[in-house]
């Protein structure tokens, strides 16, 4: 035989072999590859023990009075559902870390409450488990369209939105009426008459949280072209420097009636004459506080609020190393049911993550405060392209950040020290 006809037989004789091999399984989805290639790497490492009857388990990080309503509300699902968990509360300080030590090893529990603005980094890197094909894929369409396009990456679903929270500028509608406006401030005259209004008042102007950043960045960025460390970076690179002439003059107004806390303030109806008469916090604290007071009052007594740009969401995942993902699915579809969504709203003031449920509660916060409707709080870009642009301010940010608001240095300072700090880390 020629030596081309024996190379051409042995060619198609290894074909045959290799697909009659019993380890080539066809079938198998590129998912299942990537666990068998992660249990080579780590052979004495799971993410919960191989006794079928372990339980489920759940990984949080919340207050306590949050994990107790949490945990409250995740057991009677369990026993709906019909599967046993166990529930770990991780310190929020240490959260991020030990995930990210325990998904290196593959041993992060079965499902997990992550922050929406993660869930793509760890499916880029392969700790998560694709909902897609789980009983969860009717589900996903229910959810808010803004927060289920923080959780979808590479044609996958990896996260089922759960809830939300939203920064929001607050006051009471009885100072703005006093000052002459209709709503919460969107210009520079506005802020102004408020500004004016304080000092007749003899009381500062707003409450916000020096600590909490997002909160403070959220705030800065309302003055157009924005105030916070990213969107002066932007400013900068587009040449729109000489814009901010008349935000640093505004913001100088503002800084001597600021009041700056080391927590998120709050603001009610009732609240004392000499307390700030408005504030940046979260939606989730303001409705806590006015629980059973707002609606009650006449419209002049009622609070006003917006929603600023840094939305807070978490969804629900799935461990990529999870040995009983149709059992997480389950349990995770009882806790985004309909009336699981809305039982945690009420209980805890996070808003749902379901369209349906979101839509009426909007509708009852437009009747009780002076409020615009929860959809427009959404952009509408992308929140994919707004989380890439997003900057986290370095602790060099922060301390400049915090000096403007306690008035050790002006505006014309803080941005002229933001810009010389990024052209240095170039």
């Amino acid at each position: 035989m020629k030596r081309g006809h024996q190379v051409v037989l042995f060619a198609v004789l290894l074909l045959s072999l290799t697909i009659l091999s019993p380890s080539f399984d066809f079938r198998g989805s590129q998912l299942n590859q990537e666990r068998d290639q992660e249990k080579d790497a780590f052979p004495n490492t799971s993410s919960r023990s191989e006794d079928q009857h372990a339980p489920l388990e759940i990984v949080v990080s919340m207050s306590e009075k949050d994990f107790s309503l949490f945990k409250g509300i995740a057991n009677e699902v369990a026993t709906s559902q019909h599967v046993e968990i166990s529930l770990r509360n991780l310190e929020p300080d240490t959260y991020k870390q030990v995930l990210d030590n325990e998904f290196s090893v593959g041993e992060s529990g079965d499902i997990i409450l992550l922050d929406s603005e993660e869930v793509q980094y760890h499916a880029k890197k392969g700790h998560l488990y694709p909902l897609n094909g789980t009983t969860l894929s009717k589900s996903l369409g229910e959810t808010m369209v803004g927060l289920r396009e923080m959780t979808e990456w590479n044609g996958y679903q990896w996260g089922m939105p759960f809830d939300f929270d939203a920064y929001v500028l607050a006051a009471r509608s009885s100072f703005l009426d006093e000052a002459g406006l209709t709503g919460l401030p969107e210009n520079k005259e506005q802020w102004v008459k408020l500004v004016q209004q304080a000092k007749q008042d003899r009381t500062d102007l707003m409450s916000i949280n020096s600590n909490d950043l997002h909160a403070v960045s959220a705030w800065l960025n309302q003055f157009e072209p924005g105030m916070a460390p990213d969107k002066i970076k932007k400013a900068q690179t587009s040449g729109q420097t000489e814009s901010y002439q008349q935000v640093i003059q505004l913001m100088d107004q503002i800084q001597s009636y600021l009041t700056v806390k080391s927590k998120n303030p709050t603001i009610s109806s009732s609240g004392e004459q000499w307390e700030a008469p408005m504030v940046v916090t979260l939606l989730s604290r303001l409705l806590s506080v006015n629980q059973g007071v707002a609606g009650e009052q006449g419209s002049s007594d009622k609070i006003a609020f917006s929603a600023l740009e840094s939305l807070r969401s978490r969804s629900l995942v799935i461990a990529a190393g999870s040995l009983e993902a149709e059992e997480a699915s389950r349990w995770i579809e009882g806790m985004t049911s309909s009336a699981v969504q809305t039982e945690w709203y009420e209980q805890a003031n996070y808003l749902p993550a379901k369209q349906q449920e979101l839509d009426l509660e909007s509708q009852k916060l437009i009747t009780k405060y002076d409020a615009t409707d929860v959809k427009s709080w959404f952009p509408t870009e992308s929140s994919q392209s707004v989380l890439s642009e997003s900057l986290i301010p370095t602790s060099a940010f922060q301390k400049k950040i915090q000096q403007l608001l306690v008035g050790e240095i002006t505006a014309n300072q803080y941005v002229k020290s933001i810009i010389a700090m990024q052209s240095s880390s170039k």
